[in-house]
Formats: C-alpha cells, sequence, structure tokens
C-alpha cells in the first residue's frame, strides 16, 4: 500500500467491524461545495454494497458508504463510494411546511426522519420552504439553498465505530487564509474556464406579491404587484456598484457617461423590505464580477492548506485591464499515493449533482411562483397541490386514451 494512502475501516451496513479495506495503489478523494463527496480507489477485496468505510483524514473522521463496485474474475476491484449523507435517500419526507422559519427549525424538521443530528447551524435569517413527497437529502439540499448555508457532514468516533452522526450548516464553509493565485499566460498546469453567464453591475430585486385590494381592502382577483425596497433605498428599486460599472458596464448613447448594465433578481418568499434589500446586496456580489473558474495544483496558491470552501485572491494578468477577483476553494481532488496530489477548482460554485436531477421539481415551483402572483387566494402549498393534481389527471388522462380506437 501507497505510504500516505489513510487506513479504511472497514464495517457492513449494520455497522459492525468488517476489518480493514486493502487499498491497491492511489485513493482519490473528490469533494465540492454542496455536492459531490466521493471515493475511487482499487481494493484486494471486495466490499458489498452499502458496507461503509470510516477514515480519518487529518484530525477529521469522515464516513463513506460503498455505492458501486466494478469485480472483473482477475484482477482487483473498482470501487466508488460516496459521503455517507446519501443514506438520506432512504428517509422520506411527506410533508413538511417550512413557514417563517430559521434555519435551525427548518434543519431539525427534515432531520427529523433521519438519524442525523444538528451539530451547529449558523444564524441565517428567516424564510420558509415546501418539502412535500421528496427524499431527506434532497430536503436537506433544499434548506441550504433557501436559507443560504453550506452543509458539512460531523462523523464523530467512540469504541471504534461511528458513535454519531451530524449536520453542520454555515453561512460558508472555510476561512482567509491569505493565499493568492495570480494567472498569467504562460503558467503551465492550469485550466481556466469563463462561463456563459452575463455580468450585472447593478440589480432590481423583487420579492413576494403583493394582494390586490380595492379602497375598503377587500380581495380582488387580478395582477399582483411585487414587493420592492425603494421607500427604503433613496426612491429606487435596484442596487448598483459604481466600481464595477466602471469596468463592466457601457456608454450611453452619446459615450459621455458610463451606465450600469442591469439584471433582476425574485425572492418570491421574502415579505420585508429590509431583508429584500439585504438579499439583493447580496445577490449582486455574486453579479458584478465574471463568472469565472481555475483548475489548478494547489502548489499555485502558495505556502499553506487549502480547504474546501476557504477565500482565494486572484488576480488574472492575461486580461486589459487585468481581473482582480474574489474567488473561493469550490472543489477539491486529493491523489493519496506515495505522497498527495491536491488540485482545486478556484471560482464560482458549480451545480452540485442533486440539482441535475431536479429540473422538474424546479419547473413545479415555477409554475407554483406564477400562479400565486395571479391568485392572492392561494397559498404557497395549495397552489403546489393544485400544479401536482393537474398532473397526475393529465396523466390519468394520458392512460385513458389506450381504451380509444385511433
Amino acid at each position: 500500500m501507497a505510504g500516505c494512502v489513510p487506513t479504511l475501516y472497514h464495517f457492513d451496513r449494520w455497522d459492525e467491524r468488517v476489518g480493514i479495506l486493502r487499498v491497491a495503489g492511489e485513493l482519490v478523494h473528490t469533494e465540492e461545495l454542496n455536492g459531490e463527496d466521493t471515493l475511487e480507489f482499487c481494493s484486494y477485496d471486495v466490499p458489498a454494497k452499502g458496507d461503509r468505510l470510516v477514515w480519518l483524514d487529518g484530525s477529521t473522521w469522515r464516513e463513506h458508504v460503498v455505492v458501486r463496485t466494478e469485480e472483473p474474475l482477475e484482477g482487483l476491484c473498482s470501487v466508488y463510494a460516496e459521503s455517507s449523507l446519501c443514506e438520506m435517500l432512504d428517509d422520506f419526507i411527506e410533508e413538511a411546511q417550512l413557514v417563517n422559519r430559521t434555519a435551525a427549525q427548518a434543519l431539525a424538521a427534515i432531520l427529523a426522519p433521519t438519524r442525523w443530528s444538528v451539530a451547529y447551524c449558523a444564524n441565517l435569517g428567516t424564510a420558509g420552504a415546501l418539502i412535500y413527497h421528496q427524499n431527506a437529502l434532497w430536503a436537506l439540499r433544499r434548506v441550504a439553498e433557501v436559507w443560504g448555508g453550506e452543509v458539512t457532514p460531523v462523523i464523530s468516533v467512540a469504541n471504534g465505530r461511528v458513535a454519531s452522526r451530524a449536520i453542520r450548516l454555515d453561512h460558508e464553509r472555510g476561512d482567509w487564509r491569505g493565499l493568492r493565485f495570480t494567472y498569467g499566460k504562460n503558467m503551465a498546469g492550469c485550466t481556466r474556464t469563463v462561463l456563459e453567464q452575463d455580468v450585472y453591475t447593478a440589480l432590481y430585486g423583487f420579492g413576494a406579491g403583493l394582494p390586490f385590494t380595492d379602497e375598503d381592502g377587500n380581495y380582488k382577483a387580478g395582477y399582483r404587484r411585487k414587493l420592492t425596497f425603494g421607500d427604503i433605498n433613496g426612491g429606487v428599486n435596484w442596487v448598483g456598484d459604481d466600481d464595477a460599472k466602471a469596468i463592466w458596464g457601457r456608454w450611453d448613447a452619446s459615450r459621455t457617461t458610463k451606465v450600469h448594465a442591469f439584471g433582476q433578481v425574485t425572492f418570491s418568499d421574502c415579505t420585508d423590505q429590509a431583508r429584500l434589500l439585504a438579499l439583493t446586496q447580496r445577490a449582486l456580489l455574486d453579479a458584478k464580477q465574471p463568472k469565472v473558474s481555475y483548475e489548478i495544483d494547489v502548489a499555485a496558491l502558495g505556502d499553506g492548506d487549502a480547504e474546501l470552501g476557504d477565500t482565494v485572491a486572484v488576480i488574472d494578468t492575461s486580461r486589459d485591464p487585468e481581473w482582480r477577483l474574489t474567488a473561493r476553494i469550490v472543489k477539491r481532488v486529493r491523489t493519496f499515493g506515495d505522497s498527495v496530489v491536491c488540485r482545486v477548482t478556484v471560482g464560482t460554485v458549480q451545480k452540485a449533482d442533486y440539482e441535475q436531477v431536479s429540473v422538474l421539481a424546479a419547473d413545479v415551483a415555477t409554475l407554483q411562483n406564477d400562479v400565486v402572483g395571479i391568485d392572492g387566494n392561494l397559498s404557497t402549498a395549495a397552489s403546489v397541490t393544485v400544479v401536482e393534481n393537474t398532473v397526475t389527471e393529465a396523466i390519468d388522462d394520458l392512460d385513458d386514451l389506450s381504451r380509444l380506437d385511433f
């Protein structure tokens, strides 16, 4: 076994100790913010699907579950394991109406049917979400998305086995450690990816739809005006950054004045002007710089360790004027062998795997928002039920077509 490969303590799916799983050659650990956390390696032994691998990463215990093996008749077994968070795929939530809840309350509610507890939850304000007929892992990712937090599993070990499993929800993982990266045209071993999203130097912010009433205060069906924050923001419903405008704006018609590049964001659950203003200002921090990522060896960041979520100062000298960005380590891939080779992605947060399989849910949520914006009598829960019943009836109608002659 290679000198720097961690020891994998092997347990079966019932947490009973099997022994030590022998790794042949290198072991690759890949992790990203609110997303992938996997192990890939070859082994002399053949673990069963659902077996658990517990290992010590520095001073942090980690637990992974074997989800796939490739077992040739002759040769080594290839093992692919995911973070033990994946066990929440088997925990089901029928319905959780999280209305005006803190992140801690929401986290406790979606972890209730699981064997995971809350290790720590940052103060992320109040928000709301409806979890309906979803697995607990999806619900956990949804809470992280709505309340704006980042998830870390916390594993504790005692008496030779996992003693507890808990969730830590921070505003942001990582720290500022003085890491700095300068990108030059002649740098080897670095890949820069400029993403397709536009850069906005100012954002309009919109919240929940406001009730449409007559002069007597009675509800009237029809268009509902969305919440804005102009009343507490000098009469304008947008926020901007003049420094960003100087770089990413454009000329007006007479080419005498630089003007903003405007975008918009909507927070359909927000009903408070001050919170809407704060949310829009936070969204502008991300929108006002180019969406770019750099895949580099960690040695390019200078001395010191690089942890997932750490903030990094980036100077891109290949651009004129040069780009000066604040980015984060959003992905880390470590290869354990005779030594540890670490490669990181510095930039914007990549779309996590769970989002790739939630397209239908997102479409339903969009339709729900549109329905609520038209008919103020519909609550969030009711509108979701209407949408789902409509889809179910449509599918039933399609089934009925089988009895017809064509």
